[in-house]
């Protein structure tokens, strides 16, 4: 089946890619259908986890998704309660490297400490914890495993962040939405030597944007099934007159 490109989005075919896809594309020998560009293998440091160089972590749990995308890892962080059943699922599918949720502003405590032992034990890379977990928590999972702990932050404030460093995170992942490349540069200068990933956004000038702010990482978030599926389906209609 073949994905055409997506209006203001870098995901495409590798049949039906724009110059700026090919241009950009990563010199991978492996066939996928959405490819992360090369902008980010070629300009970003990388993060280390498990002593593996990490470069793009692709934001989704879709199976289909993770399947036919060729970024280095998956983040996988879901509106929901973590589940043992996704985590053991989606580490034991992927065939690279998973970055697990374990815990925010609903999930925390002795359950979010139990799902990043149970993340480590299965072979996760990292775990995440978003934006309200508490610090005290993070101490008490610091304690208890060694894969990087990863802390989504939407602000570049000196004491929330010192007080995150100090209760254990490894790596803050920079999500602020139209902020997120001004708080990632802030961030770096107030953090020099430390580990930050951002989410990339659509284009590429974001991407690039992101990288020069000091982001090591880039977090994708690829398109939906249905806009997938919304593309193939036009191209269907007018084909065959439907």
């Amino acid at each position: 089946m073949e994905i055409n490109l997506i209006s203001e989005s870098f995901w495409g075919s590798k049949k039906k890619a724009s110059f700026l896809e090919r241009l950009f594309r990563r010199n991978k020998p492996v066939n996928k259908a959405l490819t992360t560009p090369e902008i980010i293998a070629k300009n970003c440091q990388g993060l280390l986890l498990k002593n593996e160089n990490l470069k793009s972590f692709l934001f989704s749990t879709d199976m289909a998704l993770i399947e036919n995308n060729d970024a280095d890892a998956i983040l996988a962080v879901y509106p929901f309660p973590p589940s043992p059943k996704i985590i053991k699922t989606l580490i034991d599918f992927s065939g690279k490297p998973v970055v697990c949720g374990v815990g925010g502003g609903t999930t925390k405590g002795k359950k979010s400490l139990e799902m990043a032992i149970y993340a480590e034990q299965m072979g996760a890379h990292g775990i995440i914890v978003n934006i309200p977990f508490e610090n005290k928590d993070i101490k008490k999972i610091r304690e208890k495993i060694t894969i990087p702990i990863i802390a989504s932050v939407t602000s570049s404030d000196y004491d929330f962040l010192k007080g995150k460093i100090k209760a254990g995170v490894d790596i803050f992942h920079v999500s602020g939405g139209a902020q997120t490349n001004k708080i990632v540069k802030e961030i770096s200068n107030k953090f020099p030597d430390f580990p930050v990933m951002a989410t990339g956004g659509k284009s590429l000038n974001n991407i690039e944007e992101s990288i020069n702010s000091g982001s090591r990482a880039i977090v994708l978030s690829p398109p939906s099934n249905k806009d997938l599926f919304k593309t193939v389906m036009d191209k269907y209609r007018n084909a065959f007159g439907g």
